[in-house]
């Protein structure tokens, strides 16, 4: 528990304060109470409190000065300034000493609990940076003779006085995200760290964790991708495996089954994304590009479909996505009109024996729900619309916007912007990065030219930033798509 003196002239105020301490808060206890500047650094000097709330106009010498007095010397110490007047000059005055509030009488109790709460995460924080500091050594070597192959027995009890570990057991778990986010894992630590006793080290661009005690797996699992959720601003991939339960001196099982299962998941959560990335690629671009193109884009998500999934679920997979087909056809018929029905679909593709046959009965289908497609999404599209696609088609290598587009088919962009809603279902930019992509893949798979000139070939002036629009679309970094491609076409490439 964390403990708090309460400076100030009034008994009203010194009572009130008292109360919703004792309350209030299981987080603080009140360790004394000060009447004047005098009082008060006795008091701070015999107490050494963690948090000190401090009327500024008090006998003696005033709340300012007495902070100003003991600042150096306490620098973890919390001052919360409060008076009866909001006077902007003493707040700055407040600002260099470090003072965490300033309050102004009278103080709400909802204004009194919320600064102990913002104080309590802030001093949680301060203990955790002073506990991690104290213990980098020991944790250093106890992460490092982990991925040696674990602890000889005469080193545990060592390592347990060292750590302040009270548990013989415990799990390791380890995250991985993307572009080497240190700061988030650390962020994840540290909110562990409030609940459970948690170590932490970084392995490259992994975070290894290590929690003491019993823990349920699914427990954990659910608390981490609640704190990830808190720490992540934004979408990026996220990467978990959590070790199976074992003594201290059989941990290196519990590294390796969470690596194992980081792995596992790294790879299935990539196969997953692919396979969602290619279904999207066919919905959005059947009807429109080339058929001998979107075959092919079919084809791979056919390939991947099998390799990834046993028969019977990739089967019911391939159901889904003919639905889903046939369900966006659908909205191109008027309510009277008869949708040409292809079905019994679901027994044909269910009784095939083989990827061959699911291909062979599934490919006569696709075929003509693309000869729909074209037909249906060509009759209902606009004409400024289809101009606006076939402008986007002969310049998409140029640095070309929505405003550039609409201009050159004599329409405002807002109107531009609402077609390419309304009857693509996706927006001006999300079909200009997914033609631009599906460029650079013929250009990776076709010729030999570097990923730097393909990403300016196909409208991006930074490389960069190309290669995170790629991997968006595609489910790989450039690179990796190239990999991919030599091995499968056997056609060699090189990156300048």
């Amino acid at each position: 528990m964390y403990r708090v003196l309460i400076v100030d002239d009034e008994e009203p105020v010194l009572d009130s304060f008292s109360y919703m301490i004792k309350e209030y808060s299981s987080d603080f206890v009140l360790a004394g109470k000060a009447r004047n500047g005098f009082e008060a650094l006795s008091a701070i000097h015999d107490l050494q409190p963690d948090v000190v709330f401090m009327d500024i106009n008090i006998p003696g010498m005033d709340g300012l000065k007495v902070i100003d007095t003991v600042h150096s010397q306490y620098p973890h110490m919390i001052f919360v300034l409060s008076t009866a007047y909001e006077r902007f000059d003493l707040a700055q005055k407040a600002i260099p000493l470090g003072v965490h509030a300033y309050l102004v009488k009278p103080i709400s109790k909802k204004m009194f609990i919320g600064t102990l709460e913002e104080i309590k995460n802030k001093l949680d924080k301060n203990r955790l940076a002073r506990n991690v500091n104290e213990n980098r050594r020991s944790m250093d070597t106890f992460f490092a003779q982990l991925m040696k192959g674990g602890f000889e027995e005469d080193d545990i009890e060592n390592i347990k006085e060292n750590l302040g570990i009270t548990y013989n057991h415990g799990r390791i778990f380890i995250i991985e995200i993307e572009e080497n986010n240190q700061k988030i894992l650390q962020e994840i630590a540290l909110r562990l760290s409030m609940k459970y006793f948690c170590l932490f080290d970084m392995n490259g661009v992994r975070g290894l964790f290590f929690i003491a005690g019993s823990i349920d797996k699914d427990e954990l699992h659910k608390r981490l991708f609640e704190i990830i959720k808190q720490c992540l601003q934004i979408d990026i991939d996220v990467a978990i495996g959590i070790g199976i339960e074992k003594e201290l001196n059989d941990l290196y099982e519990s590294y390796e089954s969470a690596l194992s299962e980081l792995i596992n998941n790294k790879t299935n959560e990539k196969k997953l994304f692919r396979e969602r990335m290619l279904i999207v690629q066919i919905r959005k671009k059947i009807g429109f590009i080339p058929k001998s193109e979107v075959i092919k884009l079919y084809e791979t998500y056919l390939d991947e479909l099998f390799e990834n999934n046993q028969l019977q679920i990739a089967k019911c997979k391939l159901i889904i996505l003919f639905a889903l087909l046939y369900d966006d056809l659908s909205n191109y018929y008027k309510d009277t009109e008869p949708v040409e029905y292809l079905f019994p679909l679901e027994q044909e593709i269910m009784n095939s024996k083989s990827k061959e046959e699911c291909n062979s009965r599934g490919r006569s289908i696709f075929s003509r729900l693309y000869d729909l497609f074209a037909e249906k999404r060509n009759q209902a599209m606009p004409i400024p619309l289809l101009k606006a696609i076939h402008y986007m088609q002969d310049h998409y290598s140029e640095p070309i916007q929505l405003s550039t587009v609409a201009d050159a088919v004599f329409i405002s962009p807002a109107y531009l912007s609402r077609i390419f809603t309304e009857y693509l279902s996706t927006t001006f930019i999300d079909y200009l990065t997914d033609l631009r992509i599906s460029e650079a893949q013929k250009l990776i798979k076709n010729t030999n030219m570097s990923i730097k000139e393909i990403a300016s070939k196909v409208g991006y002036s930074d490389p960069n930033y190309f290669g995170k629009c790629f991997k968006k679309i595609t489910g790989y970094t450039p690179t990796d798509y190239l990999e991919r491609s030599q091995n499968d076409t056997g056609v060699y490439h090189y990156e300048k």
